[in-house]
């Protein structure tokens, strides 16, 4: 290890009680998303301490609809290096679910903040060091609203974390879509009384059933890893009176980007196939999809080799694993090379704790997590300094990215 790292490492270990005190402040702020303005707002006061130029509030655009979108808890911020280097981002998740930080997203914005501790000066000499407050994970997400609003457009490589059963380096998640929550799939026919009339009435709730049956039938000829799950939100308001409206939250999943663009054209053929058979009209319009990330597998293998450096064991880094939940990152990997750092919150041989559950906000503000959480820190920046920094391996990483790249 160079001097240059050891100290970078140092830094780190300096700040431990600020990075603490960012992550237990963020998890009893427990906003949820777009409403994240005092976790913005102190992660972004405490970077401007650290030197950063930071843009308060972004405007970023919607990828399909070429909408602007608002996002006064997003941010921006900037450590000025090299001219004309390479640029390093780091994205930071601060958004909580309703049961508080069931989902780490408090270590997630203090591992990130460790990470652009440790790099801004270690990585000046080379290049930029960016960091991104994306809010809203666990809604609709704001990465790809970030990306296409051009705020990313200088990153040649984006770093990441989550907490896990282990650690990882690897960017997984599942392709997902679903249709615009103004409307998500709404069917609308004719109502009329079910007994005296049923002839003038044409069911929205008979649309919605048989979309459903469609659905089930399509699940026997799709791609086993495909996935998926629907609710009826709205079937009408009392069971004497034709439904005129009706409601179906679908939403789509899948391991391949392509193969998600294929099940939504097979399912809108039976939403149609729905319309024609019940007389009714259905209103509806996919969002932006967030696709799966374009694998870079030497940039995961560097981090677990560069994990032995910190005492971590490599041999626990493991690859091709097969995702199981989707996230707005896969939006930015998609595009720009990244490497998601996942890391352990409980000791060895004690239960992984369930996702999302109120037994796993309870643990997320311990001395423990918060401790693992600034060891992945420490190997994002080791990560970002031993790759962006090398001219010859960046260079490979992004001819890597090129090849995988799929339309």
């Amino acid at each position: 290890m160079t001097p240059e790292e050891k100290r970078m490492l140092e830094i780190i270990d300096e700040n431990r009680d600020k990075i603490h005190k960012i992550a237990k402040k963020i998890w009893e702020f427990k906003e949820v998303g777009w409403e994240e303005f005092q976790s913005s707002t102190l992660l972004m006061n405490a970077l401007e301490k650290e030197g950063f130029e930071v843009q308060r509030g972004l405007t970023g655009k919607h990828p399909k609809f070429n909408q602007d979108v608002d996002m006064p808890t997003a941010f921006k911020a900037v450590f000025k290096g090299k001219e004309e280097g390479p640029a390093i981002g780091l994205m930071l998740e601060y958004d909580a679910l309703p049961n508080g930080h069931a989902c780490g997203h408090n270590l997630i914005a203090a591992a990130g903040f460790s990470a652009a501790l440790g790099l801004k000066e270690a990585f000046a000499p080379v290049g930029s060091v960016i960091v991104y407050g994306t809010p809203a994970e666990e809604l609709e997400g704001s990465k790809h609203y970030i990306l296409e609003g051009g705020y990313m457009d200088e990153v040649d490589l984006m770093l990441a974390n989550h907490y896990g059963a282990d650690w990882c380096s690897e960017v997984t998640g599942k392709a997902i879509v679903w249709p615009t929550h103004d409307n998500w799939l709404t069917f609308k026919g004719r109502t009329a009384h079910a007994s005296s009339a049923p002839q003038k009435g044409r069911s929205a709730l008979d649309a919605v059933i048989l979309t459903t049956v469609g659905l089930e039938f399509l699940r026997e000829h799709m791609l086993e890893t495909n996935r998926i799950h629907y609710i009826i939100s709205k079937g009408g308001t009392a069971a004497n009176s034709v439904p005129d409206l009706a409601t179906l939250n679908v939403e789509l999943r899948s391991n391949d980007s392509a193969e998600l663009n294929s099940l939504m054209r097979r399912v809108d053929n039976i939403i149609k196939g729905a319309e024609l058979m019940t007389d009714t009209t259905a209103v509806y319009k996919w969002d932006a999809p967030w696709y799966c990330a374009t694998p870079v597998p030497s940039l995961y293998h560097y981090a677990a080799e560069y994990a032995a450096d910190l005492g971590i064991d490599s041999s626990r880094f493991t690859f091709g694993n097969l995702p199981k939940a989707s996230s707005d990152l896969g939006c930015v990997a998609y595009k720009i090379p990244t490497v998601e750092i996942t890391f352990p919150i409980v000791h060895d041989g004690e239960p992984v704790p369930v996702g999302h559950a109120d037994e796993t906000a309870l643990l997320t503000c311990n001395e423990y997590p918060i401790d693992q959480c600034m060891l992945a820190g420490k190997l994002m920046a080791l990560t970002g300094l031993r790759v962006a920094g090398d001219p010859e391996k960046l260079a490979h990483l992004k001819a890597e990215f090129a090849q995988n790249y799929r339309e």
